[in-house]
């Protein structure tokens, strides 16, 4: 079964033109397109891929590193759930892998293979370092010309990794730095941020480019729930955007996180559990929004909705938009935009009037220290927000970059030595 998936895959993607990016910029889309076949290959398949591969590693390491810290320190609490969001998305891996395998085998066999799956999921996190270097390594022989159709058949093969990356930035990355950010709130809830150790910066700083890069990556193609349910998000379509562009969109993800996690913090740190009603909140209205158009909800169906509303959380990503929306692509983003800056704007508002009624019967020298530190965060906050908005508006402003003749050149050469060698 596993062949004869793989060989659709391949078929298909040889078909519709495309390969395996991952979050790599160097398609018929990016700048260097104009660059030889040896410097597409290096920069595609062992730049890109090298520094993915790293900021995954590293992701994974910082997390491991605060949670060790944490139980040193005596805060188990937190050492648990840190290192429990590590294995969470191979968890949720295992659970999506279970329901496709019970559905095509019964009896003792079904049994034996759940209880494989089990097993395995605290290894999971391994599997794209695994995938990442064998890619790498076939990028290098692929450099030389008498091996690059063979090694180009390998770096195009169809593989399931991208869905438990995209699973670590969502369900590991994006939750690591609201616990982390929280727990600093914490420390001095009248001064918050005002005492962050290097390892927590650290660790934020890699969370954040892990999720901002997977935004990004994903931002570039058309996502379907179908996709997610199949497991078939490696199955790329080319990349939209140059480089200058991507760099933009990073900066726009990026400005816009920055300000999400700080105003959910702050909140957190003050009303502590009242966050969870936001976040509830949240995912029932894009759960609604996607229910609205689908007349067929499968149970399986439903747990992507309620994913994907978790994801929305943090970033709009068009799962199902655009077959469903036939409006400018900038016009849902607009959207979330101005949902994400009212309630930003309410919980920054609940957060400060709480924080002044706390220090209102401090001495005035204090309670003067204290308004200019909410006065920065406040400053930050819409810094950031203000300078993700122009990043955005500049993202959109930017066309796409259409193939010229040596793109297409290029990239038709790429393509035939990968279907020749298969």
């Amino acid at each position: 079964m596993k062949e004869a998936w793989e060989e659709s895959r391949l078929t298909r993607s040889s078909r519709a033109q495309t390969e395996d990016n991952d979050g790599c910029c160097c398609d018929s889309s990016c700048c260097c397109c104009c660059c030889p076949t040896e410097c597409r290959i290096f920069i595609k398949y062992i730049v890109c891929r090298s520094l993915g591969l790293f900021l995954y590693v590293m992701d994974i390491v910082t997390d491991i590193t605060v949670s060790v810290a944490d139980y040193r320190n005596g805060d188990i609490t937190f050492a648990a759930i840190n290192l429990g969001l590590v294995f969470t998305p191979g968890f949720l891996y295992v659970m999506f892998a279970l329901t496709e395998m019970l559905s095509s085998n019964t009896g003792i066999l079904a049994c034996s293979k759940a209880v494989l799956w089990f097993l395995s999921f605290p290894i999971l996190p391994l599997w794209p370092i695994c995938r990442d270097l064998q890619k790498i390594y076939h990028g290098f022989l692929a450099l030389f010309p008498s091996r690059r159709q063979e090694q180009l058949v390998h770096l195009n093969r169809p593989t399931r990794s991208y869905l438990l990356k995209f699973l670590e930035a969502f369900t590991e990355a994006a939750p690591q730095i609201l616990l982390r950010l929280y727990k600093i709130s914490l420390r001095r809830q009248e001064l918050p941020f005002s005492k962050i150790e290097t390892m927590e910066a650290v660790q934020v700083s890699f969370s954040l480019l892990t999720l901002s890069s997977k935004v990004i990556s994903t931002y570039q193609k058309s996502v379907t729930t179908q996709q997610i349910i199949e497991g078939e998000l490696e199955d790329n379509e080319k990349f939209t955007l140059p480089c200058c562009v991507q760099i933009l969109a990073f900066l726009w993800w990026t400005s816009f996180l920055v300000a999400r996690f700080e105003v959910m913090a702050l909140f957190a740190g003050s009303l502590h559990g009242w966050l969870f009603l936001v976040i509830a909140v949240h995912v029932m209205l894009v759960f609604l929004f996607q229910t609205v158009a689908s007349h067929k909800h499968g149970l399986r169906k439903v747990f992507i909705y309620l994913f994907t509303g978790f994801v929305f959380i943090f970033a709009y990503l068009e799962f199902n938009m655009k077959s469903r929306i036939k409006v400018a692509t900038w016009f849902p983003y607009t959207v979330y935009t101005v949902l994400v800056f009212i309630e930003n704007s309410i919980m920054l508002v609940v957060w400060f009037s709480s924080q002044k009624a706390y220090t209102s019967t401090l001495p005035e020298e204090e309670q003067a220290l204290y308004a200019t530190h909410r006065e920065r965060l406040i400053f930050v906050h819409y810094g950031a927000f203000c300078c993700g908005l122009i990043m955005m508006i500049a993202t959109f402003c930017c066309p796409e970059r259409k193939q010229s003749a040596k793109d297409k050149e290029v990239t038709e050469e790429m393509r035939h030595m990968s279907v020749v060698a298969s």
